[in-house]
């Protein structure tokens, strides 16, 4: 199987996640007893039920989502939604990725260990940057997770004048299929964003 573009992934993703805008301009439809109505995470709206009836109602986001594939599951913050592309058949992938930049990438594979590929991952990540300029330093890691799986693979670190950028891929699998993770993030932003990978890294859960 040849391993696919990243770059042009993290591309789809960013289009997959962006808000749609159709009817009343609201996320969600809610419908009661057949009477349908748009709303928001956060508002509060009354409605009037098809015999007369008048009732308030509230949508509000969960602080904490779990969020489970195939073979993978994690807890993010509830403002953010994971999406998900399919890949060719043998990749699926689910991304989450923050208005800043800061990303959760997740992929599962059918006929391919990822973990042989973790480095073929990176440089499609960093490529664009290091044909700008960018400098790059690299070393291997690993992370053990709930259920004693490891998740082997390379962390990198790219920087130009004007920022920093982090990055960690690791997998598990075997011949017949794995879990690949990716995350990236600007420097600058882990103060106020690193949580939300520490949420996913402290709750990640693969079968392989």
């Amino acid at each position: 199987m040849r391993p696919l573009c990243f770059a042009a992934a993290i591309a789809i993703a960013c289009l997959a996640v962006a808000p749609a805008k159709a009817g009343d301009g609201k996320g969600y439809r809610l419908t009661i007893d057949g009477v349908e109505v748009g709303i928001n995470p956060g508002d509060t709206l009354d409605m009037t039920m098809k015999d007369g009836r008048k009732l308030s109602v509230a949508l509000q986001r969960s602080e904490t989502v779990t969020f489970t594939g195939t073979k993978f599951s994690f807890d993010h913050d509830g403002q953010f939604s994971v999406a998900k592309t399919d890949l060719g058949g043998t990749v699926q992938q689910y991304a989450l990725i923050t208005p800043i930049g800061t990303g959760i990438i997740v992929q599962e594979y059918k006929g391919l260990n990822p973990s042989s590929i973790t480095d073929f991952v990176l440089q499609q990540m960093v490529q664009e940057s290091i044909n700008a300029g960018a400098k790059i330093t690299k070393q291997a890691t690993q992370r053990s997770i709930t259920g004693g799986v490891v998740l082997k693979g390379v962390k990198a670190e790219t920087s130009t004048e004007n920022d920093v950028m982090d990055y960690e891929i690791v997998a598990t699998g075997r011949p017949d299929g794995g879990v690949l993770v990716a995350t990236f993030s600007n420097k600058e932003n882990i103060p106020k964003e690193g949580t939300i990978l520490d949420k996913m890294w402290s709750s990640l859960k693969v079968e392989y």
